[in-house]
């Protein structure tokens, strides 16, 4: 059967858009699906970050972390900065924020720091050794922090900071892609082997798409490279994620040859579902989001099993004691 795409994205942007209800003592980190209209990059974002935001405190409390984390730069992960400033933004044009304007300042400061903190290459260097679970020497790179800092710039900054962030991902040169038998993955970390995590490779994903809808890129061959990067992604993501999977429908947090498998903690594995349902509300192909929509019901399912909860959270606490979550020294 051939694959047949989904309906153009014609849809007018929503400047502002309603705030989902949060579940009652949900954790505010908890990263659920947002809300996004398909092709227009400045409707929202593909995942709710509104939380992560929220948990810096009002605006005026978020910018003077800003502050604290901008002078400890050489401590400071990418991927963090970069998620708060998605996530003010979001707030930014919410209608039902009271706070939208000073959010709004808090999403364009980051967005200015991002277009200033990349390297020549457009990379976000992280300045010290991986701490934990990976090997990995100072300064590297990671695709999910390219992906998140398209995104944001995507929406909060300019289009052409944008490209700079996507043409490192874009370029195998940089070691940010593995290329498979079943497809190009997109690297969180790039310890040796490649880890494969799978929360990394879907936000890297997500900023790709975006970059291929991004409002005032100028670049046609850029935007036509990221394009063919998301499709033939998450036709990789597809082919992958029956390896992702344990025998009780949990999912693993990557595929690194750890002693024993790496099971995602529920925190990740409910991530796990809302971002596949981002992917397959985007997916280029029907078939390609009902393979996914089909995987996260059932990694959903499991995640209401008790039972099998219980047996993914030992899991997770075997692993670590086989794979100590200690701080290297520099």
């Amino acid at each position: 059967m051939t694959a047949q795409p989904h309906e153009e994205h014609d849809r007018e942007p929503e400047q502002l858009h309603e705030t989902a209800t949060r579940p009652s003592g949900d954790d505010p980190r908890h990263q659920p699906i947002g809300f996004f209209a398909p092709g227009v990059v400045r409707s929202g974002y593909h995942m709710d970050l509104r939380g992560v935001a929220g948990s810096y405190g009002p605006p005026d409390e978020a910018d003077a972390w800003i502050d604290l984390l901008v002078a400890r730069r050489e401590h400071v992960l990418p991927v963090s900065m970069l998620q708060l400033g998605l996530g003010a933004w979001q707030r930014g044009i919410d209608q039902d924020d009271s706070d939208r304007g000073g959010w709004m300042a808090i999403a364009q400061r980051i967005a200015d720091w991002a277009a200033v903190d990349m390297d020549g290459h457009g990379r976000f260097a992280h300045l010290q050794p991986m701490p934990h679970t990976y090997r990995i020497d100072a300064p590297w790179y990671s695709a999910m922090a390219q992906g998140l800092g398209i995104s944001l710039l995507a929406r909060a900054g300019e289009a052409d900071d944008a490209a700079r962030a996507a043409r490192s991902l874009l370029d195998r040169t940089f070691g940010l892609v593995t290329d498979t038998s079943d497809g190009p993955i997109l690297e969180e970390y790039p310890a040796d082997p490649r880890p494969h995590v799978l929360n990394g490779w879907m936000w890297a994903l997500l900023g790709l798409y975006d970059l291929a809808y991004c409002d005032g890129l100028d670049d046609d061959d850029l935007r036509a490279a990221a394009a063919d990067s998301w499709d033939s992604g998450v036709s990789s993501l597809v082919a992958h994620l029956p390896r992702y999977e344990t025998g009780r429908g949990w999912s693993t947090y990557d595929l690194y040859p750890h002693p024993i498998a790496n099971v995602a903690s529920p925190f990740y594995h409910r991530l796990h579902v809302s971002m596949l349902r981002a992917v397959a509300r985007v997916a280029p192909y029907v078939e390609l989001a009902h393979e996914l929509e089909d995987t996260a019901g059932r990694w959903e399912r499991a995640l209401a099993r008790p039972g099998t909860r219980a047996v993914a959270v030992a899991r997770k606490v075997g692993f670590r004691i086989v794979t100590p979550r200690h701080r290297r020294a520099a």
